[in-house]
């Protein structure tokens, strides 16, 4: 079975601006933006689960930006915003594909095809939404 993405907003009302913003227009650089997120959530005194979980859900947000977005076969940037505020933590990650993703069965041996599965067990909550220029998957952890 095949379900979409739920169309919300984040919470993140309020704020002036992301804590943290990281971008990048390749699969490497993810590593980099993975390490980054960890040294500012612990400096920030998050909990070590926490930090975990924010890390595993960067990057595979990150990774299935990079590899289903599709823009005409150009090199495209990704952009992660963390923000903390009232709802806990809200990670965005936004692309220029304005594709929303969907969820798909998988198979047990598939080797791909469980990030949003990953967001489903991990995250308070997530979603999909369009942006002016492409869309954004975030998801929320208390």
């Amino acid at each position: 079975m095949t379900t979409a993405a739920v169309c919300t907003r984040p919470c993140v009302a309020g704020a002036s601006g992301p804590d943290l913003t990281l971008s990048t227009d390749h699969v490497a650089g993810i590593s980099a933006m993975r390490r980054r997120l960890i040294e500012t959530l612990r400096v920030r005194g998050c909990a070590e689960p926490t930090v975990d979980t924010a890390a595993l859900l960067a990057t595979e947000l990150l990774s299935n930006a990079l590899k289903h977005a599709d823009v005409g076969g150009e090199p495209f940037p990704v952009r992660l915003d963390a923000y903390w505020n009232a709802c806990g933590l809200t990670i965005l990650v936004t692309d220029p594909d304005p594709r929303l993703p969907v969820a798909s069965d998988t198979d047990d041996d598939a080797e791909n095809g469980r990030g949003l599965g990953l967001l489903q067990a991990l995250a308070t909550r997530w979603g999909a939404c369009h942006v002016a220029d492409g869309k954004a998957v975030w998801c929320q952890i208390a």
